[in-house]
């Protein structure tokens, strides 16, 4: 019985041990079949994910490949067409500038423009020039062979029929190799008259065009020249052998892409010459490299995972991100290539655009091509809003860095055959051209608009760039290049005068009202030297006690043969042009020596309010003017008080801080002026050292008829009272406006209904009256104290 428990007691061990045994032998089988799943499908899936993307990258390879010869031909076939039209040609083939081929055509000059062969002949087909560069010592020319000379003899007149000035580019066997030439007709520059002869520009085939495919397509190119019967003179694959061979028999099936046992993407295209034949062949491979390092990175993550199923997860993201880097990093390269290749393209250091020189060279250009095309083309001259302020306050980096946001914004707003050029400072020119008509513009500004006033955040400061746009369309507004920007530039001036941020077609009114401004202008100038300036004074009162509490000084002209001339029309032409800073310090300087005469006399004075405009606060350190006046003529410095309108307030408000608060330091008052009609905000009012606000005289003209005046009226109140800001209603013109007034407990008004602006003397006797006792308010319900000058 004791045996048989001890033999049991120690068996069950036993069986125990093997049944771990078997369950950890199952488990391992498991993990491993496991482990063979996910590899099979994490190779099988990695492996499809390399060859997918390889075989993208391979195509876009081909097709850079082919854009590059493209290239490489079309400014071939560009430079014969300038130089063919070329007034200078035009004369040497005609006997009459012999001087032409020696100064224009040198070895250096062919060199620069990357030209091998020249060949001039006259309208019969003889000979005029051919020369060559290839071969010969640098700075020498050599005259073409003979068996070259034969071959463009032959085929160059035969290639520029009918009314085409300039034919395709085409290819020609040479004994060396493979020539690429361009043949035109040598015309005027504005193709008038008949052609005397024939200009071919040739380059070959050779190494130095093979590198600029490699470095413009980015890709490995090999050139395979073929023989006479299509055959190629190197050695090739059979497939490429027997494709060749179907080719030669064709007209067709020029491209052949092969796959090289999985390893790379093989691909060709065939060249054919002047007659058609087969000429040569330009190859491409890309190399599966990816595909081969996914094949590598899958054994490794094999192995990883015998050692340890728990690092498959690891590993695998490890090998994905790899990858992932792998091609951000190619594209990294590629995108940082391409900024290259576009900024040596430009000419503007700052933002990469072209600039003005590069303007007046293409914009006569395009005049023509529209002409010829029959369509139109127009310049949209953009310029910034205040972006001096951005510059001022922020500095020069952070406007250069907001031109450099604008310019980019400013080529993603437009076609890709459009120019944008960077004038100069804050100036941008945009001219679009191959449009159907003039109404498309319309719609070009206002795509320009909308990506320009998105916010811009650059490095963490939030800049904005409204701009201003003025638009000259051809033919309608000019039909040169001079109208054309001279006319954008005209509704430019106009598009600020209405405001900015908006966009304004030029019409021939406009150059009008420009003769007229500038007319203005010189007449304001002479006005203030000739004293044709005077000021008046309209008085405000206390609405309860209707006695003057204060007066403001207004400015009008009456010119020399006694034209009226109202401030509305000669006040925006002051601060446009920056007189408003003279006529500031005029107006100041004869408000304190009226006050400082009033004084003298034994006049009851009140405070006289200035009107300032914001260039005095930029150009001027006004309150030391003030100071400066007040102790020279012996006033009191708080008889000043001072009114700015409530756009200019807002306006640099943190700039203006300080100025206003040093006219308070001395003891004048700071009034905000058409209060209401801005963009009002509470914070502005809480921080800037104002004392009273002036309530529009829009809202006061119908608040007794119209409940939504009234209500804002109101609004302005209790604004007012809560921040402790004095009140003066504008526009007070009748009894039922006064009396509205002063149920909203408004302080003070002014207004036809009690004075319209007076002269000095005028101003005088009323302030004489102030030596007597307060009137009673039951005394006059309806108070004129003073007629209106004429």
């Amino acid at each position: 019985m004791g045996v048989s428990t001890t033999t049991r007691e120690i068996a069950e061990p036993g069986l125990d041990l093997e049944l771990h045994k078997k369950t950890l032998i199952a488990a391992c089988l498991g993990a491993l079949a496991l482990i063979v799943v996910v590899f099979s499908s994490t190779r099988l899936l990695l492996l499809h994910s390399f060859q997918t993307i390889e075989t993208a990258e391979a195509r876009q390879s081909i097709e850079r490949v082919k854009q590059a010869m493209q290239m490489e031909l079309l400014r071939l076939a560009t430079a014969a067409v300038d130089n063919g039209h070329w007034d200078q040609a035009f004369e040497y083939v005609n006997g009459r500038n012999d001087n032409f081929i020696r100064d224009n055509f040198t070895r250096d000059g062919l060199d620069v423009i990357r030209m091998q062969v020249l060949w001039i002949a006259d309208s019969n087909g003889r000979t005029r020039v051919s020369v060559g560069t290839r071969g010969t010592p640098p700075g020498t020319l050599l005259q073409l062979a003979p068996d070259l000379l034969a071959r463009i003899e032959k085929y160059a007149p035969a290639l520029v029929t009918g009314d085409s000035a300039e034919s395709p580019v085409r290819l020609m066997r040479v004994p060396d190799g493979v020539l690429a030439f361009a043949t035109a007709r040598i015309l005027r520059s504005n193709r008038a008259g008949p052609s005397p002869g024939l200009m071919v520009f040739g380059h070959y085939f050779d190494a130095e065009i093979v590198r600029h495919l490699e470095e413009t397509s980015q890709s490995p190119v090999k050139l395979i020249l073929l023989d006479e019967h299509g055959a190629a003179t190197a050695a090739v694959r059979d497939s490429v052998a027997r494709w060749l061979a179907a080719a030669s028999a064709q007209q067709h099936n020029d491209i052949f892409i092969q796959t090289n046992g999985g390893e790379t993407l093989d691909s060709y295209t065939l060249l054919r010459d002047v007659e058609g034949r087969p000429l040569a062949v330009l190859a491409n491979s890309v190399s599966h490299a990816a595909l081969q390092l996914g094949r590598r990175t899958i054994t490794g993550v094999f192995v990883a995972l015998l050692i340890g199923f728990a690092l498959l997860l690891g590993v695998l993201l490890a090998i994905v991100n790899l990858g992932w880097r792998t091609r951000a990093v190619a594209q990294r390269q590629s995108l940082d290539q391409q900024r290259k290749f576009s900024r040596l393209a430009r000419r503007d250091v700052l933002t990469g655009l072209p600039n003005r020189v590069y303007l007046q060279k293409i914009l006569p250009r395009l005049i023509k091509r529209a002409t010829r095309d029959q369509s139109r083309l127009a310049l949209l001259y953009v310029d910034l809003d205040h972006f001096k302020n951005v510059n001022d306050s922020l500095g020069h980096e952070a406007g250069d860095k907001l031109l450099m946001a604008v310019a980019h914004r400013l080529r993603a707003a437009v076609s890709t055959h459009d120019v944008v050029v960077r004038m100069g400072g804050d100036e941008f020119v945009i001219v679009a051209n191959m449009l159907p008509n003039a109404q498309v513009v319309n719609s070009i500004a206002d795509r320009i608009r909308r990506a320009l006033v998105v916010p811009l955040d650059l490095d963490g400061v939030t800049m904005f760039a409204s701009p201003s746009i003025g638009i000259s369309v051809y033919p309608e507004d000019g039909i040169d290049a001079e109208q054309l920007l001279k006319h954008a530039d005209i509704a430019l001036n106009h598009a600020k005068d209405r405001g900015r941020g908006n966009h304004q077609f030029y019409t021939p009114e406009m150059n009008a009202r420009l003769r007229e401004r500038f007319g203005l202008e010189r007449a304001l100038r002479q006005a203030l030297e000739r004293n044709e300036l005077t000021l008046e004074y309209q008085p405000s009162f206390d609405l309860q006690t209707l006695r003057p509490v204060s007066l403001e000084a207004l400015l009008r002209w009456r010119t020399a043969d006694g034209t009226y001339i109202p401030p509305s029309r000669f006040i925006p032409i002051a601060e446009q042009s920056g007189l408003i800073v003279d006529i500031g310090e005029w107006v100041l300087r004869t408000v304190c020596l009226q006050l400082s005469e009033w004084q003298r006399q034994h006049v009851p004075l009140l405070p006289v309010s200035v009107n300032i405009s914001v260039r005095q606060f930029e150009h001027t350190q006004l309150a030391n003017v003030v100071a400066l006046l007040a102790d020279e003529l012996g006033i009191d410095a708080s008889l000043l008080h001072f009114e700015i309108t409530e756009s200019a307030a807002m306006q640099n408000s943190q700039q203006h801080l300080g100025s206003l608060q040093a006219l308070r330091n001395l003891g004048s008052r700071i009034l905000i002026d058409d209060f209401g009609t801005g963009y009002s905000s509470l914070s502005y009012l809480k921080h800037l050292p104002i004392d009273t606000l002036k309530i529009d005289r829009a809202f006061v003209r119908d608040m007794a008829v119209d409940a939504n005046d009234a209500a804002i009226v109101r609004a302005i109140v209790g604004v007012a009272k809560s921040l402790g800001l004095q009140l003066v209603a504008e526009g007070i013109e009748t009894a039922e406006q006064l009396e509205c007034l002063r149920k909203l407990d408004c302080e003070c008004g002014q207004g036809f209904y009690f004075s319209p602006p007076v002269s000095a003397e005028s101003c005088r006797a009323m302030l004489w009256q102030l030596r007597g006792p307060p009137r009673a308010v039951a005394e006059s319900p309806k108070l004129r104290i003073l007629a209106p000058t004429t």
